[in-house]
C-alpha cells in the first residue's frame, strides 16, 4: 500500500501545474560586476528581473553601461554603486532615452532602483558627476608625505649616529 502511494506521488508531482508555471516579473537575478579602474577594483552589485549580458565602464565620461537581455515585460533593477567609483547627480539612459530612477545612499554606496517596460535587448547607461572623488588624490598625498618624512628622519638619524 505504501509503495503504491509513493509511486502515485512520484508520477503526479512532475506534472503538477507548478512545473509549467512561468516565473514572475519579480524574480531577482543577483549579479556582481567587477570594475577595475584607476588602479582600484570596485564591485557593483545588482538584483534584477533580467540578465546583464555585458557591461563596460568609461572613466572619462563617468559612465557605467549595462547590456541587458530581458524575457519579461515589467523590468526592475536595484543597483549598488560604490561612491568612491562614481557618485554625485546621476543621469540614466535606457536605449539612449533619458529615464528617471529612485536614488538613495549612504556614505559608502549609491542605491539605485529603476523600472522600465519591454522584453528583449536593452542598453542602460548610468552617468555620474564625480569619479574617484578625492579618494585617490588624498591617498597619493599621504603616501608622498610619509615617504619624504621617512627619508628626512633617516638622514637625521645618520647624522646623530656618526
Amino acid at each position: 500500500m505504501k509503495l503504491t502511494v509513493l509511486f502515485i506521488i512520484l508520477l503526479v508531482l512532475p506534472f503538477s501545474p507548478i512545473a509549467f508555471a512561468l516565473l514572475g516579473d519579480k524574480t531577482g537575478f543577483v549579479q556582481r560586476l567587477s570594475i577595475e579602474t584607476g588602479g582600484y577594483n570596485f564591485e557593483v552589485k545588482t538584483v534584477s528581473s533580467f540578465d546583464i549580458t555585458d557591461y563596460e565602464f568609461n572613466s572619462d565620461e563617468k559612465r557605467l553601461t549595462m547590456f541587458i537581455s530581458s524575457t519579461v515585460q515589467n523590468n526592475l533593477v536595484e543597483i549598488q554603486i560604490p561612491k568612491n567609483l562614481i557618485s554625485g547627480n546621476f543621469t540614466f539612459y535606457l536605449n539612449d532615452e533619458q529615464i528617471e530612477a529612485d536614488v538613495k545612499g549612504n556614505e559608502r554606496i549609491s542605491f539605485i532602483m529603476l523600472e522600465f517596460p519591454g522584453d528583449g535587448f536593452h542598453k542602460l547607461d548610468i552617468i555620474g558627476t564625480t569619479y574617484l572623488p578625492e579618494f585617490s588624490t588624498i591617498a597619493s598625498l599621504i603616501l608622498a608625505t610619509s615617504l619624504i618624512g621617512i627619508l628626512f628622519l633617516k638622514k637625521i638619524n645618520k647624522r646623530i649616529i656618526y
